[in-house]
């Protein structure tokens, strides 16, 4: 794949010129298109949405100031990007639990691209974001993904009432660790 220099990019981006957008979007539809159908099981219609999501949120991204430089290929935060949207059209559409990120990086699904690229969120970042959330959120997450307990281990472990009050709460704190996933990814401009 040709790949476009990124500096260039983002100073004609955040100049007003869209041009790059146009060549991007070009560039990396198709690619995107199969990626998401075979990793994700995507339906065409739902890897062109994400896709097209993507691309507006990179634009968006760039003349709002929260992407200044990448630290790695666009190509890579625009699959992040897509991802993401991918993901959250799925749950929408079929009314499914939403796959944590952590559970999709444990779990070793991973895929090809991201294997050659970049993981959505390397092992520093979700530990950075972690580290931001509340101690009893860290000490639930920790012992759910890391330590592999069971909601009743972890409501042992944290007197909770029951399991289904620690699933409250894991939700509670899951939601609070993808904001500061996205945060910490705006900052490291994935």
């Amino acid at each position: 794949m040709k790949e476009l220099n990124p500096n260039i990019i983002l100073e004609k981006l955040r100049s007003g010129d869209d041009s790059p957008l146009f060549d991007l979007y070009k560039l990396l539809r198709g690619e995107f298109i199969v990626w998401s159908k075979s990793t994700f099981k995507a339906t065409e219609e739902q890897a062109k949405d994400a896709f097209q999501d993507a691309i507006l949120d990179f634009h968006q991204n760039v003349i709002s100031g929260h992407l200044t430089e990448f630290s790695s290929t666009i190509k890579t935060y625009i699959f992040q990007i897509g991802k993401h949207k991918i993901l959250n059209i799925q749950k929408k559409e079929s009314r499914m639990t939403y796959h944590d990120a952590l559970h999709l990086i444990n779990n070793g699904e991973v895929n090809k691209f991201m294997e050659d690229e970049n993981k959505a969120y390397t092992q520093e970042q979700i530990s950075k974001a972690i580290d931001k959330l509340p101690e009893d959120c860290q000490k639930l997450l920790k012992l759910y993904y890391f330590n592999e307990y069971d909601m009743d281990s972890v409501a042992r472990e944290l007197n909770y009432k029951n399991s289904d009050t620690a699933k409250s709460k894991k939700s509670i704190c899951m939601k609070n660790l993808m904001a500061e996933l996205k945060k910490l990814s705006m900052l490291f401009a994935l």
